[in-house]
């Protein structure tokens, strides 16, 4: 389930079982980007393979950018981009 911000409530991983998810519960905070640890070798070592290590990266920049700003505006960046895609076609 979301919040109404749009993001996930910590308890509910999204894809099953998680280490970064199950890593920020133990340390009790509500994202990586919030850990004294971030970035992580944990944290860089989870990715997508088809999109390869470099997503990693991506993600811990968007979470940089979700600490600084906050996740209300975080969670508009894909509404953003979608909105933009869109002019283009």
């Amino acid at each position: 389930m979301n919040r109404v911000d749009g993001s996930r409530r910590l308890r509910e991983p999204c894809l099953g079982e998680c280490k970064l998810y199950a890593c920020a519960a133990a340390r009790e905070v509500e994202y990586c980007g919030l850990c004294t640890e971030f970035p992580c070798d944990l944290f860089a070592n989870q990715f997508d393979p088809e999109h390869g290590q470099s997503s990693a990266f991506t993600r811990a920049g968007l979470l940089a950018y979700r600490k600084k700003a906050g996740t209300k505006k975080f969670v508009e960046i894909p509404r953003r981009l979608r909105n933009e895609e869109a002019k283009t076609i």
